[in-house]
């Protein structure tokens, strides 16, 4: 393989990055095969060498928004940096791979996300040949692996500009199996395709060795974790089930207090994984678990292979395992389809599970998947009348939760120092709930024992406990 190794000067780029938290990880992975190859980060296009922008196609006029970028980059690179280089990965690139370089010409290379590994050749050849670059395609799901998109280093990849290093991503899985009628990500991402146990406890290990407290596995559907890997094969050689194997294993880690997990799809949520919850203090009182809607109708157009019953089972098993199990969720308005009665049964449902917050959105077409072609789309003006009632609610409920929260004692995990006021500490709680507090010495990397004495809709405000 040509490598870019030779070069000795440091070359310096800069990573803007859009969408999920698989994005972030991908964005860290890119990073981290850069500085391998002499690049170092930089926050100024001006003074980049290359610019690298992991998109994210997830939401309508995605790829707009990705040429308005590029555009404004053609501008910087005539006015003040002629010698840059632009290299367009994630999802957008997959999805629009050849029609967005003829769109835009300033692109030098253009990688999906099942090709990342490629990035370091593309950026050579293109360096060497003056040719510009594409790599687009999935991973073959037979090869049971995921073909050195991680690293294999003993030292820990790098945070992303902005991503702190107490909270760390690490990717267990790629694609998704579930076809649900709204979502475009089988068709950017694929099939699913899982990393080792061993892989990801030595990402694991490595990330906290350098300095992470905290460690959020990632996957489309965390709950499908490892059943490829099953397939023919013993080697982890346990009983229980592979993402709840992996659960207890990488919760062994030493040094390691804290560890989160998203997403999972209820249709596929067992008893282990909330058993887990109760077994594995790291985990904490917290989970995201998407319903999108809290009709059955809906959710069968959806095929999201679950009934709004079979969540409520979901729910109680997880609130038998933790009693102060804290809740959020997607929700997605306006559905092909949905009428009002049926939206009354979203907002019945939030007003009763009443979670601490939620992600809401309207229903936003995307080009291949089956919902953008039913034919009873819901008025624009309704879908916005409909989420503006959905986080009126939402925003009551969050309210009363935080106000709930006065007078008690919480463990707090502080992440980061605020910039603009020196001394103001902002952590979670282990129901992931935002903390701020002050303090004459450093909070940042430490878990304190902090009692709740205002609350907002934003955050809550404690005082540390002796």
């Amino acid at each position: 393989m040509t490598t870019i190794s030779n070069v000795t000067e440091k070359q310096k780029v800069l990573v803007e990055t859009w969408g999920c938290q698989m994005n972030v990880a991908d964005s860290e992975n890119m990073l981290e095969m850069l500085e391998g190859e002499n690049y170092v980060l930089t926050n100024d296009a001006e003074d980049a060498d290359l610019v690298l922008l992991n998109t994210c196609h997830i939401r309508e006029k995605a790829t707009h928004k990705v040429l308005s970028r590029l555009g404004r980059l053609r501008e910087t690179a005539k006015n003040h940096n002629p010698n840059m280089k632009i290299a367009v990965a994630g999802c957008v690139a997959q999805a629009e791979g050849k029609k967005l370089m003829d769109q835009a010409k300033n692109i030098d290379i253009l990688v999906g996300p099942g090709k990342i590994s490629e990035l370091p050749e593309l950026i050579s050849k293109n360096k060497t040949t003056g040719k510009r670059q594409l790599s687009v395609g999935f991973r073959d799901p037979e090869t049971k692996k995921i073909n050195k998109t991680y690293s294999q280093s003993t030292t820990a990849k790098p945070a992303i500009a902005g991503k702190t290093e107490i909270s760390r991503y690490v990717n267990i899985a790629q694609g998704c199996n579930n076809f649900c009628t709204f979502c475009v990500v089988p068709f950017t991402r694929g099939r699913e395709i899982s990393r080792t146990i061993r892989e990801i406890v030595s990402e694991t290990s490595n990330l906290v060795a350098s300095g992470a407290k905290e460690i959020t596995l990632l996957g489309q559907n965390v709950n499908s974790y490892g059943l490829d890997l099953l397939q023919g094969s013993t080697e982890e050689g346990s009983l229980r089930e592979p993402f709840v194997d992996l659960l207890y294993q990488v919760a062994d880690v030493p040094g390691l207090e804290r560890l989160r997990f998203t997403t999972s799809n209820p249709h596929d949520f067992s008893p282990s994984i909330a058993t887990a919850f109760s077994d594995l203090p790291k985990l904490g009182k917290y989970i995201h678990l998407p319903v999108q809607s809290g009709n059955d109708v809906v959710l069968e157009r959806m095929k999201r292979k679950v009934t709004v019953a079979e969540y409520w089972e979901r729910i109680d098993w997880l609130r038998k395992a933790v009693p102060e199990m804290a809740f959020s969720t997607d929700l997605i308005v306006g559905f092909p389809g949905e009428t009002d009665e049926q939206f009354a049964d979203t907002l019945s449902l939030v007003e009763k599970l009443r979670y601490s917050f939620i992600y809401a959105f309207k229903y936003s077409p995307r080009s291949g998947t089956a919902a953008a072609r039913f034919t009873d789309q819901v008025p624009e003006e309704a879908k916005t009348e409909r989420l503006n009632a959905l986080n009126l609610l939402q925003d009551r409920i969050t309210i009363e939760q935080n106000q709930n929260e006065i007078g008690n004692h919480r463990e707090v995990l502080f992440h980061y120092e605020s910039k603009k006021e020196p001394g103001v500490f902002y952590g979670r709680t282990e129901q992931f709930r935002l903390l701020r507090a002050q303090s004459e010495s450093d909070l940042v990397g430490k878990t304190m024992n902090v009692r709740v004495t205002e609350a907002n809709k934003t955050a809550l405000v404690g005082d540390l406990i002796p």
